[in-house]
């Protein structure tokens, strides 16, 4: 069995205390032979890390090593998590990424490993994720689309209406709510050899990642395992001033992905930035959210250069990706869309390189 290295990053989980308490509890008690647990904390100021730290001194089974790490400061899912994969085993040939508000199914990490071996070219997999009430998708890998609208695939649907997801398929990403790579193939596509950049904090991971392993010529898959429980946006639902932590990030981050990811729609994704500026810059006066997602869209603007220098222009078309006619682009640029979709694999058209299913 492949050696592992589990990485669990907890925020201020006061409030959600007992759902953080059972995902650790699910993590601690896997039906897996040879794995480690990190805790990463991101400055937790609420008393949570102290009762987490008492938890896992108490219920910590003796074949399981737990390790915590705990930063100076709030560095979000990429610089916590990269926080993780600094101090893990250095013999991990798998690491895990997973949310504090996801409970694991006991089988998952062991399942989705055996599928993964099976392929040295696959470097992230996700398997089946529900919502708490363990009946509804949260997620059965990511998506991208010619207009970089990011999501979940079978997103808030149910099994019987989410076609394809009894089989393997491959997808852009895989969510970071619960995801395992190879450590090798990070190492080798990544910069820096790290699975995520510090500086995105939020919102610009797990999608890029997928982006990144599909154009180093790597794969990512759906695997049909099911693999636990999310209570989505618990942490990232948290305040920074009037807007959330999610909503910020999600504004600043997707204006940098409109200059990082080429696709038939590259040179007039700028007009996107353009209308949310000039759109939130009226309403600011009115509202103050408005204000700072101005701001938010801005710092995308100003930090957009990095991000293009550390790793150049990402073609989508390495990777699965959703087609988007121009007419529905022109609707989502005059805000006049057309009713969302739920997005399934067979909706994913799947690049030339890579070889068909």
């Amino acid at each position: 069995m492949s050696k592992v290295s589990l990485i669990w990053l907890n925020y201020n989980s006061r409030h959600f205390i007992d759902i953080a308490l059972r995902s650790v509890d699910s993590v601690l008690n896997l039906d897996f032979d040879d794995y480690e647990v990190i805790i990463v904390d991101n400055a937790s100021t609420d008393g949570s890390f102290e009762i987490i730290r008492r938890f896992v001194e108490r219920h910590k089974p003796s074949h399981v090593g737990v390790r915590f790490v705990r930063s100076d400061a709030n560095r979000g899912y990429a610089g916590g998590m990269n926080m993780g994969w600094e101090a893990k085993d250095s013999d991990a040939e798998y690491v895990a990424f997973l949310n504090n508000d996801l409970i694991v199914e006991p089988e998952s990490l062991r399942k989705i490993i055996e599928h993964m071996n099976g392929d040295e070219k696959i470097a992230a997999a996700n398997g089946l994720i529900y919502f708490g009430d363990g009946k509804t998708i949260f997620s059965a890998g990511g998506f991208v689309t010619e207009n970089l609208v990011r999501g979940n695939i079978c997103y808030k649907v149910f099994e019987d209406d989410c076609s394809g997801v009894g089989k393997p398929h491959y997808v852009t990403y895989a969510s970071g709510a619960y995801m395992v790579v190879k450590v090798d193939a990070v190492r080798r596509a990544c910069p820096d050899g790290k699975p995520f950049m510090d500086e995105t904090f939020l919102y610009l991971d797990d999608d890029l990642l997928g982006l990144i392993l599909w154009n180093k010529g790597y794969k990512v898959m759906y695997v049909p395992v099911k693999s636990g429980a999310h209570y989505e946006g618990l942490t990232a639902g948290i305040k920074r001033g009037k807007v959330s932590f999610s909503k910020f990030y999600w504004y600043r981050n997707s204006t940098v992905l409109y200059y990082l990811v080429h696709s038939r729609y590259y040179r007039i994704m700028w007009l996107y930035s353009l209308r949310r500026l000039i759109g939130y810059k009226v309403l600011a006066p009115i509202r103050q959210d408005c204000g700072e997602i101005y701001e938010a869209v801005r710092d995308g603007l100003r930090i957009r250069h990095f991000f293009v220098e550390k790793m150049g222009v990402l073609s989508l078309y390495k990777a699965p990706y959703v087609p988007v006619s121009t007419i529905d682009v022109l609707l989502h640029l005059l805000l006049l869309r057309r009713p969302s979709r739920v997005v399934t694999h067979e909706m994913l058209r799947v690049s030339d390189v890579v070889p068909a299913r």
